[in-house]
């Protein structure tokens, strides 16, 4: 017996997303060592993959529980967890291309963006990233590929601010600075 054309599609469809499971790359990870700031905003873990909406998924894990209110500021700038982003530049010798951060609004809470790094300007927002929290520790943010250009592949690094303090000494990174993790998300043509 010959499969009708809705039995055929069916099949078609079923293969096509067994298919694609299959071509989803692999989450990349960095540890970082807890203790090495002298900051609540300790990073010890990122995590960055493409989830199986097709969208990207990072999650940065600290130290200590933290909420909202840990980025805000009595003096000088805000506090931010945020995932650096290379498209198109190469790291370490340019800066990222954009960012994907969580801040917090003065109620303290949570908001996510994604930015876009600009020359001698504060970075522009160009999307929201969706902020969620899988525990006291771990703020996970998730964003469209197309935010940030469909790249085939995108080199990260993860950064947190500690609030009030504008020198470089008040940043942590996984992996630590020079390094980048490599994600890619499909072969190039």
């Amino acid at each position: 017996m010959v499969p009708g054309p809705v039995a055929l599609l069916g099949a078609l469809a079923a293969l096509a997303a067994t298919a694609g499971a299959a071509a989803a790359p692999k989450p990349v990870t960095s540890a970082d060592p807890t203790g090495d700031v002298r900051s609540a905003l300790d990073l010890t873990r990122v995590s960055v993959a493409r989830g199986p909406d097709g969208r990207l998924r990072a999650s940065l894990t600290l130290a200590r529980d933290w909420d909202g209110r840990a980025l805000l500021a009595a003096t000088g700038p805000p506090g931010s967890v945020c995932l650096k982003l290379w498209t198109t530049s190469v790291p370490p010798d340019f800066p990222p291309d954009l960012l994907a951060c969580v801040t917090a609004t003065k109620a303290g809470d949570l908001r996510g963006s994604v930015l876009k790094e600009r020359a001698n300007k504060l970075p522009e927002r160009v999307a929201a990233a969706e902020v969620s929290r899988p525990s006291t520790r771990t703020v996970t943010l998730r964003f469209s590929q197309t935010a940030i250009g469909r790249p085939a592949k995108l080199s990260v690094a993860a950064e947190t601010t500690r609030p009030g303090c504008p020198r470089a000494s008040c940043i942590d990174t996984a992996p630590d600075a020079p390094k980048t993790l490599e994600l890619v998300l499909r072969k190039a043509s």
